[in-house]
């Protein structure tokens, strides 16, 4: 379990964003240099060495959100282990009861190198930073315990999963209908919009591209963009390098045009999502331009 936590720090590295985080707190600190503050303390049942821990977890740097577990919708899981060195995050796991909110302060090189196990620091890390936790502790569960929790939350989020399949239709047309898109779909689905038409030579199979986009779910969140990293994707097109509602629609376009993709999500991420950010079964609106046709 002990990973559970720190296994996606290589998507982590790639992904961090901007968030402005208020770190005006009194922290006392342990003999160890671990800092802390207690938000609410219960004083209830603590937790045993060997436990899995369920809790509300965000982990941030520089203002800078590293980790969110509410973005899954679920806790998050880890079992407590002894510190690893002084000052270490299972050191403040220790300190809380179940109900316990806290901040911790800790050595943000010892985290990335000994926590999570990364081979070299990442670029926006400097010596001398701090990593904060903020932390809500909601239930120690020995192995047996644990089984049955996630068994319960296999279970709700089937229950979630069919809501959104069987909704997903519904929001796709409300969408469409606020956008003014009147469109037909083509043959699988597809929504394409087509911007502006490029000059250049038409997208063929098998061609080397360079996109530049933003994908946005229908409420308009924002969950990738290529020019926020300013550095277009390249792919081949028909090689489902992309998922298939990419394959199909920058297909339609020529070099130098803009259009606007809306995917459903069965050619798009399906019932699985992409990670914390695209939930299961969510239709996807893309703003794409074709860069470049790679000779």
């Amino acid at each position: 379990m002990r990973k559970v936590i720190f296994l996606s720090i290589a998507f982590i590295v790639a992904t961090v964003s901007g968030c402005g985080r208020s770190d005006s707190i009194d922290y006392e600190e342990t003999e160890s240099g671990l800092r802390y503050a207690f938000h609410v303390s219960t004083g209830d049942e603590k937790p045993e060495i060997g436990d899995i821990l369920s809790m509300e977890m965000v982990y941030s740097l520089h203002d800078s959100i590293l980790f969110d577990s509410h973005q899954s919708g679920i806790p998050m899981f880890l079992q407590l282990m002894e510190p690893e060195y002084p000052g270490d995050i299972y050191e403040g796991l220790a300190m809380m009861s179940i109900g316990d909110s806290a901040s911790f302060l800790m050595n943000a090189e010892d985290f990335f190198i000994y926590t999570a196990g990364v081979m070299e620091l990442p670029p926006f890390v400097e010596q001398g930073d701090d990593i904060r936790f903020d932390i809500r502790l909601l239930k120690a569960m020995d192995e047996e315990g644990f089984a049955v929790e996630q068994q319960r939350l296999m279970e709700e989020q089937m229950q979630q999963d069919m809501v959104r399949s069987e909704q997903e239709e519904e929001l796709m047309l409300d969408y469409l209908d606020e956008e003014g898109i009147t469109i037909e779909p083509t043959e699988s689905g597809l929504y394409y919009v087509e911007r502006e038409r490029g000059d250049g030579p038409q997208v063929q199979a098998g061609d080397m591209v360079a996109v530049h986009y933003e994908g946005r779910l229908l409420d308009g969140t924002v969950f990738d963009s290529s020019y926020e990293r300013d550095e277009p994707l390249e792919f081949s097109v028909g090689m489902q390098q992309v998922i298939p509602g990419w394959d199909e629609g920058i297909g339609m376009m020529r070099k130098g045009g803009t259009a606007t993709l809306v995917i459903p999500s069965y050619l798009g991420y399906g019932d699985r999502g992409a990670g914390q950010a695209v939930p299961p079964f969510s239709t996807l609106v893309f703003d794409v331009e074709v860069v470049d046709i790679i000779e």
